[in-house]
């Protein structure tokens, strides 16, 4: 035997079998040592195990991002454990471009989709977002992923990192009948299919555990339909009585098994929530409910300058002797133009707060109770309207409707109309210099029956976008991308106008790419009281409606009465021809100087009257408000800062001052007020039957 050749063979024999030895002992320890990667747990999109068509530079953030996305490209993730189910994805992204989508696929390339994430432009390359959207199939187990890219021409967007979470994701359409825990309905058979949600009363509600909202959600829809009276959703967190998220208001739509998608606002939900929708209006079955889904993306429309906003009617017509004005008079405070004082040529109930005013004007009142000087402001100062608007970017009033009187054809010059003019500029200038918007809100009281529609057309044509140029500051409000105007008085069966002249106006102005909002009568709908009749087609071709609703009631009980039989059958027509809806509320009314009406009329109520109109408002679901107004002193309706009691009004003669009602409260509360209002009606803070403002 050949020594030699038989070592060769042994050390060649002993090599395989430690190889296949090695190799077994690998393939036995694999599975408790080679873990798979949690889809749950933040991943850098950087560490992907192929690609194709990206590369990596970067990020502002740290670490790498995925970038130069093109239409088609994609990263491809290994052995990815969904445990036993994802429900959301969501994905850091950045675009200085139009964006794209990611496809979230799982297998290959073509394989199952469990979801695309819309990726919308950011500002810039490193200007990053996260996004959110739902997946469905409720993938579970070891997958391999496929982050597949889609859009237009050129690159996309960046990615920097990815998330999936578990539980039932708030963004997939949920049947309602699946709630988790009820109180007070039951369940009948929907013409849809399945089972829908029935006799619903007020105060009911549905509890759904554990609904994955991801990143946040910012939209609620729900499938719904009413033969009786509607009512609103609550959309609660964490207990019945836990944050409003959003109240979506549902209409009558005709019938139990008429079909309609309402959707609302809601704060940014994050993370896992218990969820309640709770369900609020009159009396008896309100309506029928068939499913729900949240939404990751803002409703449309989402808001603009007007949608979603708080403006406040200003007036800016008062003068004095001495100010510079073309008038050359006491314009509004006196009913004659000479200087206001004891008697009767005071015009005016609310009497201003004049503490903070850099100019003013000595009247023939007497002396204040406190001793100081009777003294006015005049509108005409550019340091007046300053301080105003100044007020309204301390106190959290988005803008102003500029009331615009007196249109007419004529270029010939006057008075009235220079001063009126000279106004709208210093409004202009303040909106600019404290960051609020302001529209022209065009009054046709009193105008001329011939020419009424004309006058219109010719002022705003030669003196509003001509003379003054005023939509072209950056202060002008926009709604949609379209420039603002508000036509009061169309309709009321004391002002001009046929439906027809009315109609053609209202189309003037929108082929003009104008929004148009129509401040119509309280009665619009209906066609009677304060409305004529016949105009139902011209209300429906305004952009928005806004009825008007001051001195058309009192107190609390008014204020409900109102809400139930106009104010949400009105939002109800309105949500049924698309057209938005503002909603006036005002803080009470007052004009016994004026008119020789009762003193304090309908009284303020110490802010429950003005906080009431707008928690009405927002159970229905509506974020918008038209306060009427910020300075009208002389029908006691101004908002802007006013004489807290008798110590700051002249002595000898009847001034409304806003302790009347048996409360002290500072002269800046229904500014603060407001200001709240805003608040609540945006949702950044709660809905409360009591005003949260502080009377001092």
């Amino acid at each position: 035997m050949n020594h030699a050749v038989d070592k060769q063979v042994y050390k060649k024999w002993l090599s395989a079998v430690l190889i296949a030895a090695m190799l077994l002992a690998m393939l036995t320890l694999t599975p408790s040592h080679v873990q798979a990667a949690s889809a749950f747990t933040q991943t850098a999109a950087s560490s992907y195990n192929a690609q194709s068509g990206i590369q990596l530079e970067t990020s502002s953030e740290g670490g790498q991002n995925v970038a130069f996305i093109d239409n088609g490209d994609y990263i491809r993730f290994d052995g990815v454990d969904f445990g036993t189910g994802a429900s959301a994805f969501s994905a850091r992204v950045a675009s200085n471009a139009s964006g794209g989508a990611i496809e979230v696929r799982l297998g290959s390339l073509t394989g199952t989709l469990a979801g695309t994430c819309t990726v919308a432009g950011t500002g810039g390359w490193q200007n990053w977002s996260t996004i959110s959207c739902a997946i469905s199939g409720n993938p579970t187990g070891t997958q391999t992923l496929f982050l597949k890219f889609t859009g237009g021409t050129g690159n996309l967007f960046n990615l920097l990192w990815f998330q999936f979470s578990a539980g039932k994701s708030a963004f997939v359409q949920t049947e309602a009948e699946l709630y988790d825990v009820q109180s007070g309905i039951q369940l009948e058979t929907a013409s849809e299919g399945g089972q829908n949600v029935a006799y619903i009363d007020n105060g009911d509600y549905i509890r759904f555990n554990n609904l994955n909202f991801g990143s946040g959600a910012n939209t609620f829809l729900a499938r719904v339909a009413s033969q009786s009276i509607g009512g609103s959703i609550e959309v609660r967190l964490g207990s019945l009585t836990g944050t409003l998220a959003g109240t979506c208001t549902v209409p009558v739509t005709g019938g139990w098994q008429n079909w309609t998608t309402v959707s609302c606002g809601v704060s940014n939900i994050t993370g896992v929530q218990n969820v309640f929708l709770k369900f609020t209006g009159g009396v008896g079955s309100l309506f029928n409910l068939n499913w729900f889904r949240f939404d990751p993306s803002a409703p449309q429309p989402s808001g603009g300058d007007v949608v979603g906003k708080v403006i406040a009617g200003y007036q800016g017509w008062f003068n004095a002797a001495g100010d510079g004005s073309p008038n050359g008079g006491w314009i509004h405070w006196s009913k004659n133009s000479s200087a206001p004082g004891t008697g009767s040529n005071v015009n005016f109930d609310l009497y201003p707060d004049l503490r903070e005013y850099s100019k003013t004007y000595a009247t023939s009142l007497q002396n204040l109770n406190n001793g100081q000087q009777a003294k006015l402001f005049s509108s005409y100062d550019q340091e007046t309207v300053n301080k105003h608007f100044e007020w309204m970017q301390t106190y959290n009033i988005d803008g102003a409707a500029l009331q615009r009187f007196g249109a007419s054809t004529s270029s010939t010059p006057d008075n009235w109309r220079t001063n009126r003019d000279s106004v709208a500029v210093k409004v202009k200038n303040a909106a600019e210099s404290y960051g609020r918007k302001f529209y022209i809100m065009y009054d046709i009281t009193g105008m001329d029956a011939n020419t009424w529609d004309d006058a219109v057309k010719y002022d705003w044509t030669n003196n509003i976008l001509g003379g003054m140029n005023l939509t072209s500051s950056s202060a002008y409000a926009k709604q949609d991308g379209k420039i603002v105007v508000n036509i009061w008085g169309i309709g009321f069966n004391d002002r001009p106008g046929t439906a027809s002249e009315s109609a053609a106006l209202i189309q003037w102005f929108k082929d003009q790419n104008v929004y148009v909002i129509g401040g119509v009568p309280t009665y619009w709908r209906t066609g009677v009281e304060d409305s004529k009749a016949g105009f139902m087609s011209v209300y429906q071709s305004f952009d928005m409606l806004s009825p008007w609703y001051v001195g058309r009631f009192g107190g609390l009980d008014g204020a409900d009465h109102f809400k139930n039989n106009l104010m949400q059958p009105d939002l109800a027509v309105t949500n049924q021809y698309g057209i938005d809806y503002q909603p006036v509320l005002w803080p009470g009314f007052s004009w016994h100087n004026l008119h020789a009406g009762p003193q304090n009329q309908i009284p303020r109520l110490h802010g429950d009257f003005m906080w009431r109109q707008a928690y009405n408002a927002k159970s229905l679901g509506i974020n918008s408000g038209y306060v009427a107004m910020f300075d009208e002193y002389d029908e006691g309706t101004a908002i802007a800062k006013a004489a807290e009691n008798s110590s700051m009004i002249p002595a000898n003669h009847y001034f409304l001052t806003l302790d009347a009602d048996g409360v002290a409260v500072s002269s800046d509360f229904y500014l603060r007020l407001t200001g709240d209002i805003n608040r609540m009606l945006k949702g950044q803070i709660p809905a409360t039957a009591q005003h949260p403002t502080s009377h001092q």
